[in-house]
């Protein structure tokens, strides 16, 4: 209700007029700011993680330390205990006789009838060779008689010398061979053993008579074995070409020894030439570990 109205009213009704009311006052308005100078409220600071926590990862950290601690002690006991005992190498392969067994007369091979791994008696025929018969003369005549031999060849029969396998077959039914041709190659499984090359750093600790681990690659299997010799030469030494230092020079290369090892193999045939592992005891372990044989 504005002034002239109220004062028009009091006289009407006769009443005094009430002073008016003066306005309310205000106060500076505050300078308008761009909103993009506002700053931005500050976050609230991260509560702390209780202690309890903090007490579990350490509990929980301990074993985990432990646990891999217990790991590489064992595996570096373990790589001292190899070396201050024992020999390794994989530079070894299975060495044997490889017998060649052939006719000593030249003629035609009429039967062959064994194949490559059949076991072969010692004394056994294993072939047979049909011989010409020699042309000769009718005894008290002064003209030489020729005969042509054809059936009545005399078959000439090969036997094995020794108990073994046969290893190889060189020979086909229907050729003809001549004096000392092989006809079959034979391998003793009583006369194999393992050639292993050791560093000549450490052949001074290999012995005749130690005891050894061949594990065999081509059966994957570990067999027994011992040291039979020590070679008194490099394996370089018996190379066709020799390293000679003539120019004065040097530069040291590891040379390595060969050692015969012994197999029991038992009914077991290591096939020659094949790739082994060998692992000879050079001393006698002290104490116990679950690894030990």
């Amino acid at each position: 209700m504005s002034t002239v109205q109220q004062r028009s009213s009091s006289a009407r009704t006769g009443q005094p007029q009430a002073p008016p009311r003066p306005p309310p006052e205000r106060g500076p308005e505050p300078e308008s700011q761009p909103a993009a100078s506002a700053a931005p409220a500050p976050a609230p600071p991260p509560q702390a993680a209780p202690p309890r926590s903090k007490r579990r990862r350490l509990l929980l950290l301990v074993p985990i330390l432990f646990i891999v601690g217990a790991i590489g002690g064992t595996i570096g006991y373990r790589y001292w205990y190899d070396s201050a005992y024992f020999v390794s190498t994989d530079n070894a392969s299975v060495t044997g006789d490889l017998i060649q067994i052939g006719s000593l007369n030249a003629g035609r091979l009429v039967s062959a009838p064994l194949e490559v791994g059949q076991q072969v008696a010692r004394d056994q025929v294993i072939a047979e060779v049909a011989v010409p018969q020699q042309v000769g003369a009718v005894p008290f005549s002064d003209t030489p008689l020729l005969q042509e031999t054809q059936s009545a060849n005399a078959r000439v029969a090969v036997h094995s010398p020794i108990d073994g396998v046969v290893a190889a077959r060189m020979g086909n039914v229907g050729s003809t061979v001549t004096a000392g041709q092989a006809i079959y190659a034979l391998v003793d499984p009583r006369r194999v053993w393992v050639n292993a090359n050791i560093e000549e750093a450490k052949v001074n600790r290999v012995q005749p008579g130690q005891t050894v681990e061949v594990h065999a690659d081509a059966l994957d299997r570990t067999f027994p074995g011992r040291v039979q010799a020590v070679t008194p030469a490099s394996a370089a030494t018996f190379s066709l070409l020799p390293s000679q230092n003539v120019s004065g020079n040097f530069t040291k290369v590891t040379q390595y020894v060969p050692v015969k090892i012994l197999v029991d193999s038992g009914d077991a045939l290591l096939p020659l030439g094949t790739s082994v592992e060998v692992r000879i005891q050079v001393a006698e372990p002290k104490g116990w570990l679950p690894w030990q044989h």
